[in-house]
């Protein structure tokens, strides 16, 4: 389509969006439901000869799901839906990568394999402002395009987003859709979730959804999958034929993986992940259902502390069975003050709190460790040791076939253990026994302290809750036991029978 509101110019010099971009056959659904202006449904011959008016041009969809095989072409597809929404509907607009360097190395300065950069696809005469910095660009009709990464979502505050592109966001931090969505909705703004599977995980909800609310009729959400069987080039040739895709397992790749890669399978869970199996088994064996808290139970919390990084918090209680995970919370940029406050709002009963290793550590400011700052609050608190992380890790593996989870209160967690991987070496093509530091860490690390520290809770479930004892030097407590509860018998109290 000629855009020639935005200069006087003769037709050969018109600048034409998609700029330099003409989409494959099974591109054209997506751009034909995110961009229809662009993309107007085809009248046939016959219609054209009957005179029959064209179809309507629909509105465009709200939700786009696009399940795209590797090396199909999700970037370069997704890339000018933005620039051509950008240039119809004025706002802010976020290309969002997993991570912020990896935007820049595969977005930003990336070349696609015609041998042109993918920013490029936004022409060089639309645009007013371009920091490379910041990764940003202010086009001449106001509307502003950011690349970024959803490992720093909170880092864009301020931002009031009309249209995001979240590619590969089966290995994003889900928090960052949550984060957006309720400004996309009061903007009557739009999502575009490009990406191929990575197991049961968050990908694969909204891979279930958007299916089911296409096949529904819904007209806000588009769904799309295309495999190595389903993609062809220009000239009718497989994008990745099955010869290449069998020379990828040879060459290295594992099976598991180049299905997902490569045939859109979802069943496969997730290569390099430490607990994908034990998630999955959970799930299987209903581990992870509805389990809320047992208001006769106290609760233990294990903790990964961060400030400018991500705070996590589990909160279980000790059952007979195992671990019941009733609740899990994170956070960046809190504060301990306020992760006090809210635990103190909660309905729970603490027994203790479980802090790593280096909340022994002094604070530069305060000279104080944050294990006496959370003392002097009133928490009881316990140190997990300073093991081997590889000795954590298996702890945790025999942990979770015994865990329920609470899946309405740890869903964001669970996601955290099920996203928790291995380094890929691209160059060796396997896995590295170094975990991936991502958001995913953080949910990992504080139940890796939870599991090292489960033989010291376990025998709590055959315990006499906590109770205070009054003594001549003042409140002493008590934790856990067989003894009974104290009673006051003439004014006297008792414990186990015996005058305190």
């Amino acid at each position: 389509m000629i855009i020639d509101d935005i200069k006087k110019i003769d037709e050969d010099d018109a600048i034409r969006l998609p700029h330099q971009f003409i989409p494959r056959d099974y591109q054209l659904p997506p751009m034909g439901a995110t961009v229809p202006e662009l993309f107007p449904p085809e009248q046939s011959e016959m219609d054209a000869l009957m005179g029959v008016p064209p179809p309507p041009v629909q509105p465009w969809v709200k939700q786009a799901v696009v399940v795209f095989h590797r090396r199909a072409g999700k970037d370069k597809c997704s890339i000018n839906i933005l620039a051509c929404r950008a240039m119809i509907d004025k706002g802010v607009y976020l290309y969002m990568a997993p991570e912020a360097a990896q935007a820049r190395k595969i977005v930003w300065d990336g070349i696609g394999s015609d041998g042109m950069k993918f920013i490029d696809h936004i022409p060089a005469a639309l645009i007013k402002v371009k920091r490379s910095q910041e990764m940003f660009i202010e086009l001449i009709n106001g509307s502003t395009i950011q690349v970024c990464g959803s490992d720093n979502y909170d880092s864009l505050v301020g931002t009031n987003p009309r249209g995001i592109v979240f590619s590969e966001y089966s290995i994003q931090n889900p928090a960052a859709l949550q984060y957006f969505r309720p400004m996309l909705l009061e903007n009557g703004g739009w999502s575009v979730f490009i990406y191929t599977p990575r197991g049961h995980n968050h990908g694969y909800k909204m891979h279930k959804v958007a299916k089911q609310r296409q096949e529904q009729g819904n007209p806000d959400w588009f769904y799309q999958m295309v495999t190595i069987a389903d993609s062809h080039k220009e000239d009718g040739s497989p994008v990745v034929t099955r010869e290449q895709y069998l020379q990828e397992i040879e060459d290295g790749i594992p099976e598991a993986t180049a299905m997902q890669e490569y045939y859109c399978d979802f069943d496969q869970g997730m290569p390099g992940a430490y607990y994908a199996d034990q998630i999955s088994t959970l799930r299987k064996q209903s581990g992870i259902g509805y389990f809320p808290h047992d208001p006769s139970k106290h609760v233990i919390t294990a903790w990964d502390l961060g400030l400018n990084d991500m705070c996590s918090i589990w909160f279980f209680q000790v059952t007979r069975a195992g671990p019941r995970v009733i609740d899990y919370i994170q956070e960046a940029n809190v504060p301990l003050t306020q992760w006090i406050i809210r635990l103190k709002d909660k309905p729970y009963r603490y027994y203790e709190h479980i802090l790593p290793h280096d909340a022994n550590v002094r604070e530069m400011t305060t000279a104080v460790t944050r294990k006496d700052f959370l003392m002097d609050a009133g928490l009881d608190v316990s140190i997990a040791p300073k093991l081997p992380r590889a000795e954590g890790i298996d702890a945790v593996r025999k942990l979770l076939p015994v865990c329920s989870f609470n899946a309405e209160t740890c869903d964001e967690g669970i996601e955290a253990l099920q996203a928790y991987e291995r380094v890929y070496d691209e160059v060796l093509r396997n896995y590295k026994d170094t975990p991936k530091h991502n958001w995913a860490s953080h949910g990992a690390d504080s139940f890796r302290y939870l599991a090292l520290m489960w033989d010291q809770y376990k025998d709590l479930a055959a315990v006499q809750p906590v109770h205070n004892v009054i003594s001549s030097a003042g409140t002493k407590r008590k934790k856990g036991g067989n003894q009974l509860p104290p009673l006051i018998h003439s004014g006297q109290m008792r414990v186990n029978g015996n005058p305190v």
